[in-house]
């Protein structure tokens, strides 16, 4: 805990690197995906009580868990961004025409995509579609993607910074962008508050047999569900059960009776099967983060993923690899996993969480340093 004089003394300080901006200004209208909720929810109660500046107002949106938040101090207006067009055109719109901002406010946009607007902006992109080559389709979803780089590359000439999670995620995205080269700062995230509360912490399995996993994710193409359904012999895979948090419609392998699909799950179920499973099986291929891997590190649990540039910055040699896609290697993963739990071993990611900020309030404060720095 601070005294008011040391605090006092960190504020002048921090004076001499900012300019004179008295307040910010939080859009989060667009943020509504599981991950990109969980961590605006853990995120918004640091940015808002922070001791840097003021924030006067935050955009909500309409649907979803964050259009119940209600910011806490008497100084901070929010309001419900309401879409009345299908949001694939309401957000093409609220993005290219121009977006007015009070004076001497800066705009930090957690929503991925930058706005038309003239005001100081800072956008935090917590998605990898911006970064992709999507094969060409007539797919709605190939649209959507499509839409959204576009009005990223109209839009990025108006970003003073843009904040990703990763060094990958910074480099792919001065590739993909090359204009954006020199305006990339890279912040990562802690655990989620919802699990740092809950100190889960693992030392090794709950029981004997067969493997009992989880993959929490929500059923999109790059989550790689599809990838369990190259499974045609599944008794000779040393699993008890696989747990899904996708809709049972959505099962990818029907005639294994081990995969079980719950839907969307709250986050003291997930808590419940982080005390309970043997490890995290992440079959993503492609993320800007990876907070279920993070997760997992932070719990101590053993975990398997693909061996590609996201995960291996984030698990270092730690993890169990399997080649993306091959759905042999997945199976040689997860038997060699079985193995090591059968000799005893079981993994330590004090090293690899070194990297990962040890709260929520150090990254609010880093954010807007970068939003108010000259």
């Amino acid at each position: 805990m601070l005294t008011n004089t040391e605090n006092s003394f960190t504020k002048y300080k921090l004076s001499c690197y900012f300019i004179m901006l008295s307040n910010i200004q939080l859009h989060l209208s667009n943020v509504v995906g599981v991950g990109a909720v969980q961590l605006a929810k853990s995120l918004l109660p640091s940015l808002l009580n922070n001791n840097l500046v003021s924030v006067s107002q935050v955009i909500l949106p309409d649907r979803g868990d964050l259009s119940c938040f209600e910011p806490s101090g008497q100084l901070t207006n929010h309001i419900i961004h309401k879409r009345f067009l299908p949001n694939f055109l309401s957000r093409f719109f609220e993005c290219i025409v121009p977006y007015h901002v009070p004076r001497n406010t800066a705009l930090l946009v957690l929503g991925d995509l930058p706005l038309n607007t003239e005001a100081k902006q800072i956008v935090f992109l917590q998605t990898s579609n911006l970064v992709r080559y999507f094969k060409p389709s007539l797919s709605i979803d190939f649209c959507k993607y499509r839409a959204a780089q576009y009005i990223f590359s109209t839009n990025e000439k108006y970003v003073n910074q843009f904040i990703v999670q990763t060094d990958v995620m910074k480099q792919k995205l001065e590739a993909f962008y090359p204009s954006v080269c020199g305006r990339v700062s890279v912040l990562p995230q802690p655990v989620p508050a919802w699990l740092s509360q809950s100190f889960v912490k693992r030392v090794g399995r709950n029981h004997d047999g067969a493997l009992r996993l989880f993959y929490p994710a929500a059923y999109y193409p790059h989550k790689n569900h599809l990838l369990l359904s190259k499974i045609d012999n599944p008794e000779y895979w040393p699993i008890e059960q696989l747990i899904l948090t996708i809709d049972s419609e959505k099962n990818p392998n029907k005639k294994w009776s081990s995969i079980s699909c719950l839907g969307f799950i709250r986050p003291n179920q997930v808590i419940s099967f982080y005390q309970s499973c043997d490890a995290l099986l992440f079959l993503s291929n492609e993320e800007s983060f990876g907070f279920p891997l993070v997760e997992a590190m932070y719990c101590g649990l053993p975990i398997i993923c693909p061996d590609l540039p996201y995960a291996r910055t984030l698990c270092g040699d730690e993890a169990i690899y399997f080649e993306s896609n091959n759905i042999e290697s997945l199976r040689d993963a997860i038997i060699d996993l079985a193995n090591k739990l059968e000799s005893g071993w079981w993994p330590c990611w004090e090293h690899a969480l070194e990297s990962i900020p040890s709260s929520w309030e150090s990254v609010a404060e880093e954010m807007l340093k970068i939003a108010i720095k000259k």
